[in-house]
């Protein structure tokens, strides 16, 4: 039995798409991939939804390391292909969506982005704001020359407000590219939940919640997502996972006012219950790669697979 003074170990797996479709821009975990790591999860480890495991931790004995399994966005294959799989090996889960991206049936921003700026023809984009540094005011898409590597960076440090006012231009210079629907709709959302899968908030317009200087910003994140997910699941969500993994103090103090229990970020470790915050939970990220590297990474290696392989 592990030694009470040194906590818990957790392993908090976290995925985003799953699928066999080809995509550009991230390529998601293919079907056989995840229910390989499925498989390995459930037998190796006790596998239970975060969430009540957190609320009642003595219902979970087994005598087997503990494991969670978790996905960010919302993304529609996440019921299409992971739900069945999961269902197959009995295996829980917990779903961190996006609310407006739900709503709307559009990727998360950084997605549109990236395809926007990947598949459009037209020739530049102009972005003439008094917020928009110089090197941003045109771009110029035929000789992008790096400069597409740095335009999320920018974005994300942006208020909500301009941040979305820029989408909407990029948006509708780009008007030539079609807007991927990729997103679960709410009677997907409801399916999951009523199959006894747990869904959390991912936020409601996935911003960067550390980089947000206005709070009142902050809070109309959590708070928005958590409304529209009781709304429409009569529930409300117990946890916050953060959006691209990004937290500090004001956002912790502000989940816990918004009446968030947990929150998630991405620290590609472990959870040892004792040493770190329930703000704080980390999270190993999984991804389409070769079946050897995902076995280290889930058998807490993953500081060994980044110096032999970045």
């Amino acid at each position: 039995m592990q030694n009470i003074l040194t906590g818990m170990v957790i392993r908090n797996f976290l995925f985003h798409r799953v699928s066999d479709e080809k995509d550009a821009m991230w390529s998601p975990m293919t079907v056989s991939l995840f229910s390989r790591i499925i498989r390995i999860l459930t037998k190796k480890f006790l596998v239970v939804p975060f969430e009540a495991y957190q609320d009642d931790p003595g219902a979970f004995s087994s005598g087997k390391k503990i494991a969670t399994v978790m996905f960010d966005d919302g993304y529609k294959d996440n019921i299409e292909f992971a739900a069945p799989v999961l269902a197959q090996f009995k295996c829980p889960a917990s779903f961190y969506i996006v609310t407006d991206c739900v709503d709307k049936n559009i990727p998360t921003w950084t997605y549109l982005v990236d395809n926007a700026l990947s598949k459009t023809r037209k020739n530049s984009i102009e972005l003439s704001y008094d917020f928009v540094p110089e090197n941003f005011k045109t771009i110029e898409l035929k000789n992008l020359s790096g400069k597409e590597k740095e335009i999320k960076p920018w974005l994300k440090k942006l208020s909500n407000q301009h941040r979305l006012l820029i989408m909407r231009s990029l948006l509708e210079q780009c008007n030539d590219v079609e807007t991927p629907r990729k997103m679960m709709n709410w009677n997907d959302v409801r399916e999951l939940g009523n199959n006894g899968f747990i869904i959390g908030s991912h936020s409601h317009t996935h911003p960067m919640l550390a980089s947000l200087q206005n709070e009142d910003e902050i809070s109309e994140e959590l708070k928005i997502s958590s409304q529209r997910i009781q709304q429409e699941t009569g529930k409300l969500p117990a946890t916050i996972s953060y959006p691209i993994g990004s937290y500090d103090s004001r956002v912790v103090v502000l989940s816990k006012k918004e009446g968030y229990k947990y929150g998630l970020a991405v620290k590609q470790k472990f959870y040892n219950t004792n040493k770190d915050d329930i703000f704080e939970v980390p999270r190993v990220e999984l991804y389409e790669e070769p079946s050897w590297k995902v076995n280290m990474r889930i058998n807490g290696m993953y500081s060994f697979v980044k110096k032999i392989w970045p």
